[in-house]
């Protein structure tokens, strides 16, 4: 049975294009009404945006098995900053590897939730994840796998071009 030897997150730019009537939309804070449907919010792909004072990325989340297999864990997370336009020249690769960390998880407390809650939760329904693959492991063991962060080729070209 193959074990997880370390976790890791890719950092990509986000090349997801939203129509501006959808990303200018008012957001409703709450749950949606009773019977309501959200629309499938429509995704190009296309070149990562090149506007010096924003930045945007997507991450992938893995397992990574004794066998050389990858699980995927998480890939619906991502994070954008927006800042000076120096924001590309002052931005290391070191603060891009720590807030993809804090993207994948565990989230922070809230509520009755406390700190040590939160973890627990993340670090178990990760490891259901992985049952569905025939990997056993433990949330608690999983927390405390080596977590490596690999920026994409175009990013670090992007970072290398500030």
């Amino acid at each position: 049975m193959p074990t997880v030897t370390r976790l890791v997150t890719l950092v990509d730019l986000d090349d997801r294009v939203v129509s501006p009537e959808i990303r200018d939309a008012p957001i409703i804070d709450g749950p949606a009404p009773a019977g309501f449907e959200p629309a499938a919010i429509p995704m190009i792909h296309g070149e990562p945006d090149d506007d010096p004072t924003r930045m945007s990325f997507v991450v992938l989340h893995l397992a990574v098995l004794d066998d050389g297999r990858r699980v995927t864990l998480l890939d619906d997370r991502g994070w954008g900053a927006a800042g000076s336009p120096d924001l590309w020249e002052r931005t290391t690769v070191d603060e891009i590897a720590d807030d993809a960390r804090t993207v994948v998880g565990p989230d922070e407390a809230y509520g009755d939730h406390s700190q040590y809650d939160m973890a627990d939760e993340h670090w178990a329904r990760l490891a259901t994840t992985l049952r569905e693959h025939d990997v056993i492991i433990s949330g608690t063991d999983l927390g405390l796998l080596p977590h490596d962060v690999e920026l994409s080729q175009r990013l670090r070209a992007r970072l290398g071009r500030s």
